[in-house]
């Protein structure tokens, strides 16, 4: 079982979201799986993980609700992490 870290910023304006996700980055172990919630695609986000090598799936769960799974274990398939959402 992977330790699971959560954070929720739906609601929260620009750059909180980014902010609060990327020190999320930093407390996140080898092993762990981070999930975000919030209201919008974070493009600059998703990049700013792809460059610290952390792997992520992005899932839509509704029109303004997006669940975004990241980790740094390469061996952890996220496919099963938006099981019944809609994957993007």
């Amino acid at each position: 079982m992977h330790p699971m870290l959560e954070l929720d910023v739906r609601g929260l304006n620009h750059p909180e979201p980014l902010e609060r996700s990327v020190e999320m980055f930093k407390r996140m172990g080898p092993k762990d799986l981070f999930r975000l919630v919030i209201h919008r695609m974070p493009q600059p986000l998703l990049m700013i993980a792809q460059r610290h090598g952390i792997r992520y799936r992005v899932c839509q769960v509704s029109e303004a609700e997006w669940h975004i799974w990241f980790t740094r274990d390469e061996n952890l398939d996220l496919t099963a992490c938006c099981s019944g959402e809609k994957d993007v």
